[in-house]
């Protein structure tokens, strides 16, 4: 510093000084920036492309934006099938996987899962149903069969990741003509192409103001079924974000059982 008569200003010294430790201190907020950014809490989800777990997870979202939260979590979701979504688990990228499949209790799986350190929790079960448009010519059949779907293409959904699951293949579904497939790897997509054509896809049950939305109309196949459930780490806690997006999963699942939604998805708690 250097006096004057009426005043104290800096010398060329001190101004360069002064700016050396504004560039330093900014460079230690730019450090602990990164390294709030790196010390948020993580919530992530894997799902096979479910409309009600995207309902969910976007409620999630809301509901962290409401709180102004948003700054001290990290939140993701992911679109992969089990074995893939394991694998994200392990490597603490996810913390949450949904399932849709078959049979996740199969030996081979349930032998795999314990080895990765993972438990599976079944949900419930889900009426597979037949897919078509609501200008479908078997849509209104009186007489509509299963078998009549062998004449119309089959649009099959995969995505490009899968391992080739025996568990999320549709097995012994004698009405599917293999010489009749459309191939599509969004969910979104099978969606439109059987509503926008004499195609069909097969599904889980969903509510009847979203297919009525997707201009569909679900007819349910007898005796076959689908299990919801979810795979975690085995004995991790639940957090707070997860049971939060647990409930807002079952309350997206209670049209399973209007005449007691909160029962349409049994609670699971540690």
């Amino acid at each position: 510093l250097e006096r004057g008569v009426n005043e104290v200003k800096f010398t060329e010294k001190g101004l360069a000084f002064v700016r050396h430790c504004m560039s330093v201190v900014k460079e230690l907020d730019e450090i602990q920036a990164l390294a709030d950014k790196k010390s948020r809490l993580q919530f992530g989800v894997v799902h096979p492309n479910h409309p009600l777990v995207e309902n969910a997870f976007i409620r999630l979202c809301r509901a962290v934006s409401e709180r102004g939260e948003h700054a001290q979590y990290k939140l993701s979701i992911f679109r992969e099938y089990q074995y893939e979504g394991m694998s994200l688990l392990n490597q603490k990228k996810a913390d949450l996987v949904v399932t849709v499949s078959a049979d996740l209790r199969a030996p081979a799986l349930s032998r795999e899962m314990r080895e990765r350190g993972l438990e599976y929790r079944k949900l419930c079960d889900l009426t597979c149903c037949v897919r078509l448009s609501r200008r479908h010519p078997l849509a209104d059949d009186p007489d509509f069969s299963l078998q009549k779907l062998r004449d119309y293409p089959f649009v099959d959904y995969r995505i490009k990741s899968d391992r080739a699951s025996p568990y999320n293949r549709l097995s012994g579904a004698r009405f599917i003509n293999l010489e009749k497939i459309i191939q599509v790897d969004s969910g979104n997509m099978r969606a439109r192409v059987v509503a926008e054509t004499d195609a069909y896809g097969v599904g889980a049950a969903l509510p009847q103001e979203l297919t009525d939305r997707q201009g569909l109309r679900c007819i349910p196949i007898p005796n076959f079924t689908m299990e919801l459930g979810t795979i975690r780490r085995a004995g991790e806690p639940e957090s707070d974000l997860e049971r939060q997006f647990m409930d807002y999963l079952r309350e997206e699942m209670a049209f399973l059982n209007p005449e007691a939604p909160e029962q349409a998805v049994p609670a699971q708690r540690e």
